[in-house]
């Protein structure tokens, strides 16, 4: 174990001892299962088959689920561990139970086994008189932390949604050598049939047992199911993992695993959910309780979220998971290889535009924006230019607006969601607070389209020198009461960039990574000069930046700039991103592999560190979610199909950085490490349309439709490494 690791419990040396002892002198061969023997192989005994996760040089997390016939029964198991294929050298053999209230999931730690081998193991259970046995699982551990780490080589890959998809990405894999496999989250959907992105046909879903536990979102047509109680979180894990492609790669090699969104709530912060978009409080304390300890008791991960007990066998503890557990960690791999694995979403603060933000409220007065001009390096005349007029409402002056303005909100709030009660609450704050003239002036003009002419009122200017110039959500691109949209995806990236700057030197910028975990990936870079790093992040720091002035877009004039295109990602953190590139920097740079977006990316973050975002392995494709939403809205259909058909030459024009974009393809990513530390890429990448249908018998259609685009991470001057195309 890395002593810089979060703590992780472990069985004592006395009972670790005397477990031994007792392993070697029970006479297994007779009375329980003889080593030499082939048992049965049962998949129905052992429905989600096997995996392993972590590999340390010393110890590997091993998993199986082993369901009891009678349902709620704990079901004894035995464990085997050798070191050849026919199980005729065993190395470890033990009794373990599988219990009921877990849902007959085993997490066994073993340990005590040689760094950098290969271990064959197998779980049996008995089935009437005789034993059956899992499909025999591979794994392996880390080399020596002391000796020179020779070639490594590793798939990585993210976001595998299940319903009417399948995972032919995947089987090119089986054929490859593997020392591991990341995952960089999403490895389940808690959504079933959002229609914003999962499709309804393909041949296979998931239907909640318990839909009662489920919570439901939207409504009419579009309302779907979310997993919320501990039975829905555990059923998308039992079903997702029943895929024989996934589990074949799972038997084939260890696994190392983080969470990203989808695992507990998409665009997730914490405990707190986002489908309302401000309308309603969505934090549920209960709700990411059940989605950690269902993914802690399906998933290889091996930390710390509950007591180990002597035969290695670890239960998930409740009291160990959020907001006190720590998914964040290290791997070495050798000598000179280190895996720094993070966790981008339970710690990490809101999103820094709020979805219910007013678009006529304000960010920043003019009083604020005066005092930190100098902090961030502007004069006032130039910052002026890029704010907005307003007024007070709370003035006396602007007293005859205030009533009207309350009914028109009240009306406006209601009509997008909101409880009435709320809707008046909203209403007759932003009644008398600051609020943009642009603003004021449409909300009134619309209350006087709806009202008779005698009840309507007087627009104050459109200019005036008077008025004061402050920051509104308006200009970062809020355009509605409660979305997403201006809020986490198609934000004004200029006004985004000074909404940030102004909050770092206002000293309002909590750390995106949560401050524990800041603290220690600081130690570990301080701790990793030297060695090849390898950063895994759920979502990726690729600055993705859609320029729509080209006039070839025909965009409507207002959206004839530059916007991030999603920053719940780690555009949403720009300067805190840009300050973790400059810290890899000096601790020698960094490969980031990231995943989240549904499109690859390949990008040179700086003369030191690079970046590659995995595809999705099955979800929806970027360009095919976006498709989906510019269809959507008949008004600006043409023009967002417009946008959608130039989005890999957008991205790729967006920002320098950016040196690869692929958005309409699903695939996944192998990296090779060789003895003498150079690396390379390769994305595999399939049409998309193929995820829906089952193709796991035609390897060689497959193999026919796969483009494959690779990169050479070559080595360049004062320890540079720079990203290389090789087709």
């Amino acid at each position: 174990m890395n002593a810089s690791d979060p703590a992780v419990p472990r069985a004592s040396r006395r009972a670790f001892l005397k477990l031994t002892l007792a392993t070697a002198t029970l006479p297994f061969a007779s009375r329980w299962f003889p080593a030499h023997a082939t048992p049965i192989v049962s998949r129905q005994g052992f429905p989600q088959s096997v995996a392993s996760g972590d590999p340390r040089p010393d110890r590997v997390l091993l998993w199986t689920r082993v369901p009891g016939t009678a349902g709620s029964d704990d079901v004894a198991v035995r464990l085997q561990v050798a070191d050849d294929a026919a199980f005729s050298q065993l190395r470890i053999e033990r009794e373990l139970s599988a219990r009921a209230d877990h849902d007959h999931c085993l997490r066994v730690r073993v340990e005590g086994l040689l760094p950098g081998r290969r271990y064959h193991y197998r779980f049996l259970r008995r089935d009437g008189a005789d034993w059956v046995s899992s499909p025999v699982g591979l794994t392996r551990t880390a080399p020596a932390a002391d000796t020179p780490t020779p070639a490594l080589r590793f798939a990585f890959m993210s976001c595998q949604d299940y319903g009417g998809r399948w995972y032919n990405t995947l089987v090119p894999l089986l054929q490859e050598d593997l020392d591991f496999i990341l995952h960089l989250g999403d490895f389940i959907y808690e959504s079933i049939g959002d229609s914003s992105f999962q499709r309804a046909d393909g041949g296979r879903g998931i239907a909640f047992d318990d839909a009662a536990g489920a919570l439901r979102v939207g409504t009419g047509d579009g309302a779907y199911l979310a997993a919320a109680s501990l039975d829905n979180y555990r059923q998308l894990h039992r079903e997702y993992r029943t895929d024989p492609v996934l589990q074949a790669l799972l038997e084939r090699a260890p696994l190392v695993a983080i969470w990203d969104d989808h695992e507990f709530s998409d665009d997730c912060w914490q405990d707190n959910a986002t489908y309302e978009d401000g309308r309603r409080p969505e934090r549920d304390a209960r709700r990411r309780l059940n989605a950690e300890r269902a993914y802690f008791e399906y998933m290889p991960v091996d930390v710390d979220v509950g007591e180990v007990d002597a035969g290695g066998t670890q239960r998930v503890d409740e009291a160990r998971l959020h907001p006190h557990g720590a998914l964040w960690r290290r791997l070495d791999f050798g000598r000179d290889v280190r895996l720094l694995l993070l966790d981008y979403r339970s710690h990490r603060p809101d999103h820094p535009i709020p979805e219910d933000a007013f678009p006529g409220a304000l960010a920043y007065d003019e009083p604020a924006l005066r005092r930190l001009a100098p902090r961030i390096g502007m004069e006032w005349p130039a910052l002026s230019a890029a704010l907005m007029p307003y007024v007070d409402l709370a003035d006396d002056a602007w007293a005859p607006l205030r009533k009207p303005l309350r009914r028109a909100l009240t009306r406006a709030y209601a009509d997008a969601g909101a409880d009435r009660k709320d809707a008046a609450a909203w209403a007759t704050a932003l009644s008398a607070q600051p609020m943009a003239v642009y603003v004021l002036r449409d909300v009134l003009r619309r209350y006087n389209e709806a009202v008779p002419g005698f009840m309507g009122v007087a627009l104050p200017p459109e200019a005036d020198e008077a008025y004061l110039r402050g920051l509104p959500w308006l200009a970062l691109g809020k355009s509605g009461l409660f979305s997403h949209l201006g809020s986490r995806y198609m934000v004004v990236k200029d006004s985004y960039d000074l909404l940030l700057a102004l909050r770092q030197a206002d000293g309002a910028l909590p750390p995106a990574l949560g401050a524990a975990q800041q603290a220690w990936l600081a130690e570990q870079l301080a701790e990793s000069a030297g060695r090849s790093l390898f950063v895994a992040s759920s979502v990726s720091m690729t600055p993705m930046v859609l320029d729509l002035s080209d006039p070839a877009l025909d965009a409507p004039p207002l959206l004839r700039r530059r916007f991030y295109l999603n920053v719940d990602q780690w555009d949403g953190f720009g300067l805190q991103r840009d300050a973790l590139v400059a810290a890899l920097d000096r601790a020698g740079g960094a490969v980031v592999l990231s995943g989240d977006i549904h499109a690859s990316f390949a990008t040179q973050h700086s003369a030191k560190t690079v970046e590659f975002t995995a595809p999705a392995i099955s979800s929806s494709t970027l360009s095919a979610i976006m498709a989906d939403a510019a269809k959507a809205d008949p008004a600006t259909a043409e023009a967002g199909l417009r946008l959608v058909a130039a989005l890999d030459v957008l991205l790729g024009r967006g920002d320098a950085r950016v040196r690869h974009v692929q958005t309409s393809q699903h695939g996944v990513g192998l990296l090779q490490r060789d003895a003498a530390g150079d690396c390379r890429v390769e994305f595999r990448l399939l049409p998309s349309g193929l995820c829906a249908e089952r193709l796991y018998d035609d390897a060689a259609r497959i193999g026919a439709e796969t483009t494959r685009l690779a990169f050479a991470i070559t080595p360049g001057t004062a320890g540079g490494r720079g990203l290389q195309a090789r087709g």
